[in-house]
């Protein structure tokens, strides 16, 4: 299943992926301006009814791109749309095994821990770096990469652009998909490296106002968060916040919109949420005083 949500991934991932000899079933293909009056953005939202649409004709993936084609998300038939975090794992997984390559991972500060486990398991390095694709495609090609992206759906492969691709990633993960179920792969890493989910929240804050705040980020920083200790204090971009569980929130501005982003991921689910708030409940005060001032 392969929805192009109206943009220009339209008769190219699609045809692309029958090439392969996938038998594709198409949704939003045909060309509409407006998008069909929605974001072309491939998250939970614009994406609700792929799920069904998978469902509905037995589809073994379902694969979107953004507006320009430069993003992905898949949908499987057991998780429905899954998270940036999820797709990167189990590529960078299916890389090392299926296709026996070796190299190091790039993945942005916001990107999960999960990749570091299965780099870990197979000998391989991961290069941490800020969010923005720049700092991607410098890391791959400094580290010579064999895989980078970051969680918002931006990914790129070693001797391929410098710059995140949603077509070929599209194929990638068919492929993936074509050797092991998608649900069945990610099965198999979580029972192997544990469990871990993530979410991210946005706090309102003026552009004029990020650079107050995140310079006093620094005398903010908390010595437990949700009851677990700081241990590290990654100050790559932002202040990201590793805690003694293995979970880590990260505070850093938006780059694009008037806001500062609070990203975490914990082993525990129920545990999300309240990181979340942490990590809000730190920067609100900040911003709040600058408002004032």
């Amino acid at each position: 299943m392969y929805d192009a949500i109206h943009g220009s991934g339209r008769g190219v991932t699609d045809d692309l992926l029958e090439a392969a000899g996938a038998t594709v079933v198409r949704r939003r293909c045909t060309r509409d301006p407006t998008f069909g009056g929605v974001a072309p953005e491939p998250g939970p939202e614009t994406l609700a009814g792929l799920p069904d649409a998978v469902a509905e004709h037995d589809a073994d993936l379902g694969i979107a791109n953004d507006g320009d084609a430069d993003r992905i998300s898949i949908c499987t038939p057991e998780r429905g749309v899954v998270n940036g975090h999820l797709l990167f794992a189990g590529v960078f997984e299916a890389l090392l095994t299926d296709g026996n390559a070796n190299g190091a991972a790039i993945r942005t500060v916001s990107t999960t821990f999960l990749v570091d486990r299965i780099a870990e398991a197979h000998g391989v390095p991961v290069h941490e770096v800020p969010v923005g694709f720049k700092w991607i495609a410098q890391g791959m090609a400094m580290h010579d990469g064999l895989f980078g992206g970051e969680e918002s759906g931006g990914y790129t492969v070693r001797d391929h652009i410098g710059e995140k691709d949603g077509v070929l990633l599209a194929l990638l993960a068919a492929a993936a998909t074509a050797v092991e179920q998608f649900d069945e792969r990610l099965d198999g890493i979580f029972e192997t490296h544990g469990d871990v989910y993530a979410s991210k929240r946005s706090v309102d804050c003026p552009d004029e106002l990020k650079g107050q705040v995140v310079e006093d980020l620094s005398s903010s920083i908390p010595d437990r968060v949700d009851g677990l200790e700081v241990t590290e204090t990654v100050t790559l971009d932002g202040f990201k916040l590793l805690l003694s569980d293995g979970s880590w929130i990260l505070v850093r501005p938006s780059g694009t919109e008037p806001k500062l982003r609070v990203y975490a991921e914990s082993p525990e689910e129920e545990r999300i949420n309240r990181l979340l708030d942490a990590g809000a409940d730190i920067l609100e005060p900040l911003v709040a005083r600058h408002r004032q001032a």
